[in-house]
This record gives C-alpha cells, sequence and structure tokens, in this order.
C-alpha cells in the first residue's frame, strides 16, 4: 500500500513537472515576442540626468481624448503606456500647445548599468489639458496623434 501511494505521488510530481516545463516555454514564446517588438531606444535618443540614470521617452500605445459635458468643455487626454523592465519608472510628463496642436512628451528614467528583470508592465495616466475654444486640435504624445473636434 505504502508503494503504491509512492508510486502515484511520484507520477503526480512527473506530471506537474511536465505540465510546468510546458507552460514555462509557451510563455517564454509570448514574453519573447512581445520584447522583439519593443525598441529599445538608442543612445542618442537617451537624456543623461547624471552618470547613474539615463531618461528615455515612454512607449505609448493608446491615446484617447476625453470631453467632459460640462461649459466650457474641460479636455482630458487618457495615456497608455508600458515600462519595459522592473528599473524604469515614469520619469516626467510635459506639455505643449501651439495653436490647435497640443505636444505631451512622457519620460521614464532608469539607472544606468543595473541588471533588471525584463517584466513589461502597463502604464496609465490621465493629462488635463483643461478648457479649449471651439475648433479642430490634435494631441501627440511622444509621437503618437489623435484628433479631435470641440463644438
Amino acid at each position: 500500500m505504502e508503494t503504491i501511494r509512492f508510486q502515484l505521488l511520484h507520477r503526480t510530481v512527473q506530471f506537474a513537472t511536465i505540465i510546468s516545463v510546458i507552460c514555462y516555454i509557451g510563455c517564454a514564446n509570448v514574453v519573447d515576442d512581445i520584447l522583439n517588438g519593443i525598441d529599445e531606444p538608442s543612445s542618442s535618443d537617451n537624456d543623461v540626468v547624471d552618470d547613474e540614470s539615463i531618461v528615455a521617452d515612454m512607449p505609448i500605445t493608446d491615446v484617447e481624448v476625453l470631453l467632459a459635458e460640462s461649459h466650457p468643455v474641460q479636455v482630458t487626454v487618457e495615456v497608455t503606456g508600458w515600462l519595459s523592465d522592473s528599473c524604469t519608472a515614469h520619469h516626467e510628463t510635459h506639455q505643449a500647445q501651439e495653436g490647435n496642436s497640443i505636444t505631451i512628451q512622457i519620460t521614464t528614467i532608469r539607472p544606468r548599468n543595473l541588471a533588471c528583470a525584463t517584466v513589461v508592465t502597463e502604464y496609465q495616466e490621465q493629462v488635463s489639458i483643461g478648457t479649449l475654444p471651439a475648433g479642430d486640435y490634435k494631441v501627440i504624445v511622444n509621437g503618437v496623434a489623435q484628433e479631435f473636434r470641440i463644438d
């Protein structure tokens, strides 16, 4: 009876190990696909804050303009991007308006020369633009553009 229990336990552990390896390989391929689609910033794209840190534009996946039903209309831009590893964090958000074009720059910061776990993390931020007069506008966040109209 003891031998049968031991064999059953042994086979269960083997099965769990095989399933874990299959899941790991499958997940590794998905992570590799995601990481292969990530363009690492070139050294010319980076601003060095100091000898220890690197600042770069955050990769942006979606820009959505939200218009509040108020008078005057309040404009907010909802930005979705991602952080490429466990050491990268949001650094700064800047906005500027020239005519009907609104530019938003979101940067990340990470330590230089530090090995970090490759963990892609989604980042979301709402940037308040304020009130704008009626017209057609374009908002550009790190190169991703979205057009909108205020009536």
